[in-house]
């Protein structure tokens, strides 16, 4: 599975429960930066999404945006949140675009009080499952009370 994340921790549990780690055909888990400080980092951060996107839907192999709970609600800064609800956008437009072919793409909005462990079963789970195909799968309890967008 080709991974990129900035979590050690989570980087080093992934291939416990993705069955290995590299630039197989196997998947895509992508989590965003957050901290981006101008509009160029955060469209870099878009466009190597998109281009790490682009090899896995092709090799037919799924795809999980690891995203902040906070930036998906539009509570963290303006750029983290609008890279967040990009690659939201991009997950539900996959979903329905290449739904034929069984694409399967989701993110996984992560609360800060939620363990890496607990990051890395759940994707094993969201990729096993193919669950929330298109939409988000919250991790914690930040977005109780919230309106997902």
């Amino acid at each position: 599975m080709r991974v990129r994340v900035g979590d050690t921790d989570l980087a080093a549990m992934l291939p416990e429960y993705s069955g290995g780690q590299g630039d197989s055909a196997r998947g895509l888990v992508f989590e965003a930066r957050t901290g981006l400080s101008d509009w160029a980092e955060a469209e870099d951060e878009l466009a190597e999404a998109f281009e790490l996107t682009r090899a896995a839907v092709l090799a037919g192999a799924p795809v999980v945006y690891v995203v902040r709970t906070a930036a998906i609600l539009g509570r963290d800064a303006p750029l983290d949140a609008a890279v967040a609800t990009g690659l939201l956008g991009g997950a539900r437009a996959l979903a329905f675009e290449r739904k034929k072919t069984n694409c399967y793409v989701s993110v996984l909005a992560v609360g800060d009080d939620v363990e890496p462990r607990t990051v890395a079963e759940s994707i094993a789970l969201l990729v096993a499952t193919r669950g929330a195909n298109g939409q988000i799968f919250p991790l914690g309890t930040e977005h109780l009370g919230a309106a997902l967008p």
